[in-house]
């Protein structure tokens, strides 16, 4: 997949999820990520509900 969008880093280190990988992961408000490295490439993944 190539890049979808890109976003700004805050001045409190925020950023927002853009709504296509949004859509993607099928993820919304209240809803958690993980966050990975894999060969040097940043991974977000959708948690399971717990």
């Amino acid at each position: 997949m190539g890049t979808l969008t890109d976003t700004k880093i805050s001045s409190k280190n925020l950023t927002t999820v853009p709504k296509p990988v949004r859509n993607f992961l099928d993820v919304g408000a209240g809803d958690r990520v993980e966050w990975h490295v894999e060969d040097g490439q940043i991974v977000i993944k959708k948690r399971d509900a717990e």
